[in-house]
């Protein structure tokens, strides 16, 4: 299977996960704020192909797969 978002994708994702903080007078931002945002940001952007499709697979369900795989902090 391939997938993938445009950069217009990863620049709204940016721009929704800081101003998250700004509603929840945060200081800094979080992964739960990019968690939050995701979803809104990016499923209208994930479109599945023929065979996804056949299988039930949507495009939520790639972007929370992916949110799980995604380590909150870097390996050192």
């Amino acid at each position: 299977m391939r997938w993938g978002a445009s950069p217009r994708a990863a620049q709204t994702l940016a721009l929704g996960r800081r101003s998250e903080p700004f509603w929840t007078a945060a200081t800094n931002v979080s992964f739960e704020d990019v968690r939050r945002v995701c979803l809104p940001a990016m499923r209208h952007r994930i479109i599945v192909n023929f065979e996804a499709q056949a299988e039930g697979i949507e495009s939520d369900q790639i972007l929370l797969e992916l949110l799980e795989k995604v380590p909150e902090k870097a390996e050192a």
